[in-house]
This record gives structure tokens, C-alpha cells and sequence, in this order.
């Protein structure tokens, strides 16, 4: 699979408005990189409150409004991972864990393994956390698929 881009490369990238930085990956370094996983990290910055919640808005309004309908378009994903940034250089993104799931946020959990096989657990997990029934049931008729034709793939 190649070399493993560090984390702190690829936020850097995003911090620095990086437009071009997708194109110049090789197709096993694209495949590294996980969309969902980066908008969770874009959204959350240390430092001062003016800037972090600049961050966390930023990429609510310009990632997270439409993420499901673009989730298949990792470049342009990208690229609007970049304009969440303010352009002021390198941050620390800080990891905020999940929440304990329950039962429910479980059943999530499995449709949306199903829908999405080539997703990590933890990236399903944190889909599946902030994703509500009616979004699910959205998912499902937008793929033309039943709960129950679900689980005959």
C-alpha cells in the first residue's frame, strides 16, 4: 500500500488551504485518506474560543451541510475541508472520542457497515453516532434499498 501519510501532514495541508494536495497523492495515498474521519478533525481545534469555534463553524457550513450528498467525491470533500480553514497556518486538531452507543445507535452501526463496506469500524461508529433515524432511512431510499433487502446482500 505505500508510505502511510502522518496525520499531521495531512491536517497541515488542510490548515494550509491546500487545494492541490489531493492531486499530488498517488491513488494508494487518496485511499488513506478518510473523508469523515477528517471533517471530525477539522471541526475541532485547540486554542483560542474565537478560533475554534470558527473552525467548528466553518466546517459545519461548508463540509458537514451536504457531506452525505458528496461523500461519494473524496477530492471535492477535500477541497472543501480547505475552505473551513481560516488560512492561518497550522492548528492542533484535537480527537474527541464517541459516545457509548445504545441499542439503536447499534442497529445503525450494522446498516451502515452494510452500505458502506470499505469504511473502518471507528469511522462506521462515529457515523452511526451522528446519524439520526430519519437520516438512515434517507441513506436506505436513496441507495433503492429496503431494511430487509438489506441484510440479503
Amino acid at each position: 500500500m505505500g508510505i502511510k501519510l502522518p496525520l499531521n501532514t495531512i491536517l497541515g495541508a488542510l490548515d494550509n488551504k491546500d487545494m492541490g494536495f489531493y492531486d499530488r497523492l498517488t491513488s494508494d495515498q487518496q485511499k488513506q485518506l478518510s473523508p469523515f474521519l477528517l471533517n471530525r478533525y477539522m471541526s475541532i481545534v485547540k486554542g483560542s474560543k474565537d478560533l475554534a469555534s470558527y473552525y467548528l463553524l466553518a466546517t459545519n457550513q461548508n463540509v458537514n451541510v451536504m457531506y452525505f450528498d458528496l461523500a461519494k467525491h473524496p477530492k471535492l470533500i477535500w477541497q472543501l475541508l480547505c475552505t473551513a480553514s481560516p488560512g492561518m497556518g497550522k492548528q492542533f486538531h484535537q480527537w474527541v472520542g464517541f459516545k457509548k452507543k445504545n441499542a439503536s445507535k447499534n442497529n445503525n452501526t450494522k446498516l451502515l457497515a452494510k452500505l458502506y463496506p470499505l469504511l473502518k469500524k471507528d469511522e462506521i461508529e462515529c457515523l452511526a453516532s451522528i446519524t439520526t433515524k430519519q437520516e438512515i432511512k434517507k441513506l436506505l431510499e436513496d441507495h433503492g434499498i429496503t431494511g430487509k433487502d438489506l441484510w440479503k446482500t
